[in-house]
């Protein structure tokens, strides 16, 4: 994968959609009033928060709505919250304006995906959500200091924690039949030095946050192990991040499947690995020992 067919794709996805152009599907509305005005239909906003959802400085959203009033489309109003602030909403016109762009870009909308099957509709559907949920992971990781690398003997009894506080976070510490109660767990170093494994642990802010290993298996099996993050870390799109690169490790080392074992308690986890495109399956491939693990998953990497 590399950065520039992406890149490509998404400025001709932009000049078709015609989100350059002054105006918006016919209307006397340039992209930024739009968003706004729809923005508005749900709630009268604050500049401040309108400029946080729409990614913009404070000072290019009061250009836009001073704009907006003097063509009364928006009026203002003192925040009912906030007697020191002023909120907008949308006018009788601006109602108007706004039910006639929806009519006009849902039209064309209808045009588009008319030349769709179903399938491919959500698969694009789907793929959108995941390039938008992408994006804004690295806008929360970009406000952070990130480190990933390969786990070092000094991480031992850090990412050894780590499993422990997850387990016990969930209530799980007086099952057994998990990893926390495996005899390496405080040499994983050691462990995932072998060839064909690897493990890699995240430094956020410099403190050992979290990790993920590759372990071999059976012939052309792989067992993706050991996924624990501290709540610091989580929702930024982190532990997707790591995963992406353990199963391209994976890819790179040979194997043609991944499998893992989890519980229905990590229910994070278990829609993560489904995002990954992870299958549940009726049966266990090799012995881990975690008997307890009654999530069974596997993922071609074909």
């Amino acid at each position: 994968m590399e950065p520039k067919a992406l890149r490509c794709l998404s400025r001709q996805l932009v000049r078709e959609l015609g989100v350059m152009d002054k105006s918006v599907s016919g209307t006397r509305l340039s992209p930024l009033q739009a968003h706004c005005l729809i923005e508005l239909n749900d709630e009268p906003l604050s500049g401040l928060a309108l400029s946080s959802i729409l990614k913009i400085d404070k000072s290019s959203v009061s250009r836009m709505l001073q704009s907006l009033k003097r063509e009364g489309l928006v009026e203002s109003l003192p925040n009912p919250d906030d007697g020191r602030s002023i909120i907008s909403q949308l006018t009788a016109e601006g109602r108007l304006q706004l039910a006639d762009l929806n009519d006009k870009t849902n039209a064309y909308s209808a045009k588009i995906i008319r030349q769709l099957d179903s399938t491919e509709y959500d698969a694009i559907v789907q793929s959108m959500k995941k390039y938008l949920s992408a994006i804004r992971s690295v806008t929360k990781q970009a406000e952070r200091t990130i480190t990933i690398r390969h786990i070092e003997a000094r991480d031992n009894m850090a990412i050894a924690e780590i499993i422990l506080a997850v387990f016990g976070e969930y209530g799980l510490l007086d099952r057994e039949g998990f990893s926390f109660s495996d005899p390496s767990l405080y040499q994983l170093s050691e462990v995932y030095s072998q060839k064909g494994s690897g493990y890699w642990v995240v430094e956020l802010d410099g403190v050992v946050s979290g990790g993920v290993g590759i372990a071999p298996m059976q012939d052309g099996y792989c067992e993706l192990q050991k996924l624990y993050f501290l709540p610091s870390v989580r929702g930024m799109g982190i532990a997707r991040r790591m995963i992406v690169s353990a199963l391209e490790f994976a890819r790179q080392e040979g194997y043609r499947d991944c499998y893992l074992e989890s519980t229905a308690e990590l229910k994070e986890s278990i829609t993560l690995y489904q995002s990954l495109g992870f299958e549940l399956v009726n049966q266990r491939i090799g012995d881990s020992g975690h008997h307890a693990c009654e999530i069974l998953m596997l993922k071609s990497l074909q």
